[in-house]
């Protein structure tokens, strides 16, 4: 189920906005004067189905209307609305299906109540000392004036609370949940370039701001080293079973020579692309193939399961070295007199002169250019809708003609 079209209504009172998304384009670019509303109507989008759905009654609309390509419709709308409506008014959703409409869902009459949670509520503000109570089941964040209710604080603050026996969003109806867990929708915000996060100082607790760049670098460094120990672990098993699938096999490991050639070929080419995008570390010792002219059938059987083995083996990193390489590609295409590279340590960066430089030296077109290209390659699932905020942001004009180009290739 892919959305279709989304209709804002009543936004900040004053606008009305119209998003069509047509099956043949795979990107639409929206623009309009500063003010008008164009940010709003994506965190509206995000919010609706990824965040909490009290959050979205605090927002700034009247109505809002997706329409998905197998005719069904979701609707959040404020209960009673006229144009003088404001963001205080309670909303309601709607769901009209292939079945039929659903029963509405009233967010303010269905709070996820302190009961569900696996611990007292009164311990939320011991537990995350920056939140201070203002409400039954509300908290500012003292650091950002933010008011969060009981949904948000379970959502934001996850890790430092315990382990909850349901989710944040339990409370919804199952028609919701179930078009949530359909339909993937990805926000990236103007605020790229850096993630705030909730920290234990000596003394308190304290929000810090840590840059993407080695947010991500970490996160990558831990899908290779992931990746790393896939095929250590599936290397040990093929090898310890080796002789005994050999001698269980040996009337069916018989290949051509030339099918045998192309396979140890293949081989050879794939091991160097998985080196030289550095997730795979090079191997002085590996196994040289001797000229196939002088072994005979018996030894080519050993052969034979060797590649099959070897082609197993290096195909754990299948889905990584796409995404690898294409970011890597992308990457360097932009950068001058600089080199973006892979390893077990992450991301890393190279001077024209082979001196390594700290990703922070890297500019902030640079570093945006490199947070969205991660975002995309590394954390959208595929068919989801990417909302993109200013995807120029502090982009050379060159740059910003080429994005089109390199979210169509992305995208295919």
């Amino acid at each position: 189920m892919n959305i279709k079209s989304v209709r804002v209504s009543g936004l900040f009172d004053r606008f009305d906005h119209e998003l069509d998304f047509r099956p043949d384009e795979r990107i639409m670019i929206v623009i309009g004067p500063n003010g008008f509303g164009k940010t709003t109507t994506l965190k509206l989008i995000d919010v609706l189905f990824n965040q909490s759905i009290r959050r979205l009654a605090r927002m700034p609309f009247r109505r809002i209307e997706v329409s998905f390509d197998v005719g069904a419709t979701i609707v959040a709308e404020r209960e009673n609305g006229t144009e003088q409506d404001d963001e205080r008014l309670p909303l309601r959703l709607i769901f009209d299906g292939e079945h039929g409409e659903k029963e509405p869902f009233y967010p303010h009459r269905a709070p996820l109540e302190p009961r569900e949670l696996g611990f007292p509520i009164s311990a939320i503000e011991k537990l995350i000392p920056i939140l201070d109570r203002v409400g039954r089941r509300e908290w500012r964040n003292t650091t950002t004036s933010e008011v969060l209710d009981l949904e948000d604080v379970l959502a934001t603050f996850q890790d430092e609370l315990p382990e909850q026996p349901e989710t944040p969003y339990s409370h919804l109806p199952q028609w919701l949940r179930d078009v949530r867990s359909t339909v993937a929708v990805r926000f990236i915000d103007t605020e790229r370039l850096t993630h705030t996060t909730l920290e234990r100082t000596r003394y308190a607790w304290g929000e810090q701001f840590r840059r993407t760049v080695h947010i991500y670098s970490k996160e990558l460094a831990g899908l290779v080293s992931k990746s790393i120990a896939e095929y250590a672990t599936l290397s040990q098993s093929l090898d310890r079973t080796f002789p005994a699938r050999l001698v269980a096999g040996k009337d069916s490991w018989h290949r051509s020579m030339s099918a045998l050639l192309e396979d140890l070929d293949a081989i050879k080419r794939k091991r160097s692309e998985l080196e030289e995008a550095g997730l795979l570390i090079s191997d002085d010792e590996s196994i040289e193939i001797p000229d196939l002219n002088d072994v005979d059938k018996s030894q080519r059987d050993v052969l034979a399961v060797y590649a099959q083995d070897t082609k197993r083996k290096l195909g754990v990193f299948d889905d990584l070295y796409r995404r690898v390489n294409a970011f890597m590609r992308i990457a360097n295409s932009r950068l001058r007199y600089k080199q973006v590279m892979v390893s077990t340590e992450g991301l890393g960066v190279i001077s024209s002169t082979g001196a390594t430089l700290d990703l922070e030296m890297l500019s902030s077109g640079e570093q945006h250019e490199i947070v969205i290209l991660y975002d995309l390659i590394f954390r959208t699932s595929e068919d989801s809708l990417i909302l993109i905020d200013e995807p120029e942001l502090s982009m050379h004009v060159a740059w910003q003609e080429q994005f089109v180009e390199d979210l169509e290739e992305m995208a295919m």
